[in-house]
Parts: structure tokens; sequence; C-alpha cells
């Protein structure tokens, strides 16, 4: 059985009436309006016929009386993706150009292959919203051609039925080295957090001592955590990275007990790195000399109009 033919069996569709008013505007996705051809009637009057009602007449005239202008489609609602065996909803408005009110036959189409035609009614230059119920258990993986069709107008969009992707596991890596600080704060040399968060500053027990304000993703240096108590002694700790799991950009890991914003983790293991922090004097940076200055000795410059008074005192006498 080939594609089009197996579609026809495998879809239920329920077309009612979701809401109605002139010039409703629905988010269309990835639809264009264009003339459409005769439909065949086989989807329709096989053994697979879909079940479908509505709450205006499910009958309509087919083929349409060409005295009249077709019924319009516009604002083509439905998303692009799915999984199969979900429930999805295809909207579009539906309006009567004509002066006149009548019934004219609407179609919801897959792959080209009529699915549901039913008969709807409008008065004169009136429009409403078109809704149809489709589950989707059957269809195989695969981007599929949909859309709501009248007469000589439709609306078309592709959906992709397939498995969803699995997100992409957050990664993180932290270096903490070994320091001298005066106790109030310790210093991570560099971390890198895919979907951003936060370090925290563990003691040998586990406990939080200090945490960064919310890190945005990416590589991140010299980041300074400042500590809740002071250290009063060098020891070593260590330094956690930890997800915004809430996105609210608090580290909620303690106040919740552990349930938000845990740690990154590799093959199960909490992304961390230890250093051995010494308590002491932090010496301020020592200013070097600036490099490729020249330094001119200052020029001699010999004296002028000296009068020997040795000289000048002999020649007197």
């Amino acid at each position: 059985m080939n594609t089009r033919a197996r579609i026809a069996g495998v879809l239920v569709v329920v077309a009612i009436v979701t809401a109605s008013a002139a010039g409703i505007g629905l988010a269309a996705t990835g639809s264009a309006t264009q003339a459409v051809a005769q439909p065949t009637t086989s989807a329709v009057e096989g053994p697979h016929a879909q079940a479908h009602s509505q709450m205006q007449s499910k009958h309509c005239t087919y083929p349409a009386n060409e005295s009249y202008e077709s019924f319009e489609v516009s604002n083509l609602s439905a998303p692009s993706a799915v999984e199969s065996g979900d429930q999805i909803t295809v909207m579009a408005d539906i309006t009567n150009p004509n002066d006149a009110p009548m019934i004219q036959c609407v179609e919801f189409r897959l792959e080209g292959d009529v699915v549901v035609r039913t008969g709807w009614a409008l008065n004169p230059n009136e429009t409403e919203t078109i809704s149809f119920d489709v589950n989707t258990t059957g269809l195989e993986d695969g981007t599929y051609i949909h859309g709501v069709e009248t007469r000589d107008r439709g609306e078309l969009a592709t959906i992709t039925v397939g498995e969803a992707p699995t997100p992409a596991e957050p990664t993180a890596s932290v270096t903490f080295e070994n320091q001298t600080t005066d106790g109030t704060a310790v210093t991570v040399a560099h971390a890198n957090l895919s979907d951003g968060g936060y370090i925290a500053i563990l003691d040998k027990n586990g406990s939080v001592l200090g945490a960064t304000e919310y890190l945005e993703p990416g590589e991140q240096t010299n980041v300074t955590v400042s500590l809740a108590e002071p250290l009063n002694e060098s020891t070593m700790l260590t330094a956690q990275a930890h997800l915004d799991t809430n996105d609210n950009q608090m580290l909620d890991f303690l106040t919740s007990n552990g349930t938000e914003d845990g740690p990154y983790t590799m093959n199960g293991t909490p992304v961390t790195d230890d250093a051995y922090v010494t308590i002491g004097d932090v010496e301020p940076p020592t200013e070097e000399p600036p490099t490729n200055v020249t330094v001119t000795p200052p020029t001699e410059v010999p004296p002028t109009n000296e009068t020997n008074e040795s000289e000048t005192n002999e020649t007197e006498v």
C-alpha cells in the first residue's frame, strides 16, 4: 500500500467550529494561499472513511457550484513538528466572499489526499475558524504536506513526524588553583558553563561556604567567590559548578534541599575541582619598572667667561 492510500486509513479527524468573527487572524505556519486542483473522493468513500462531526451541516454539494466565488482560506495554523501518536489541531479561517449565504465544502488534506470533507455554512462576507483535530498515530517518521482547502483556494504547510530529539546534556568545567587569601574570598581561575549557573565553594564536609551570583553561559575567568564566613585557617576547598534549573538566576540549591539548581555532572559525578587555600597576607602586586625606556644622561656644557684670579693678581704686582 502506498503512503497516500495508507494515510487515509490512519488519521482520525474531527471538524468543529472554534470561533466566529469577521477578520479573525491566527498565526500561520509556513503557509501559502494558492488555487488548488479538484480533489479525488477515494479517500473519503472507502471503508476507512474518516469520522467527523461539527456544529454545522456536514453535507455539501461536490463538485461545487462554480457560479459563485469559492470560499477563501487564510491564517492556517498548525504545529510544524510532532511525535507519532500526538493529537494536533489544525485551524484556518474560512470566509464567504459572496453576497448570499451558502454552504460550501471545506477539506483537510494530507499529502494531497482528502482526509475529511465537510460542509460549511457562512453568511455573506462572514469569516469563521474551522478546526480539525488530527491524531497522528500510525504515521511513519517523515515530513508531510497538509492543508485546508475549499473549491479553488487553500493554504498548505508542512509537518514533520518523528521522535523528539534528545536534548544535549549540559556540560561544565572548573579550574580551582592553590592560592593565598585573607580568608574572605577565593578566586576560581576558570569556568565554562554551557547553560550558565553558579560556582559554589564547599568545605571538606560538603557544606557550602559561598557562591557566585548567576554566571552567563560560556567561559569565565578569575571569578571571585565571597565566603559567608571568613576562613580562620588554611584548608582544602572545592569549587563546584551548579545549574540554574528553575531559571530564576538565584541559587536555590540549599533552600530547596537540593531539588533545584543541582550541580553539573559528568558521568553521574558532580563537576568539581579542589584547591588548597592558605590564609595569609595577600601581597599587593609589585610594580615592575617600565621596559624599553632609554635614559639619556645630561650633557655637560663647558663653563664660559671664567677668569683665573691667580693670573690676574700676578699681573697687577
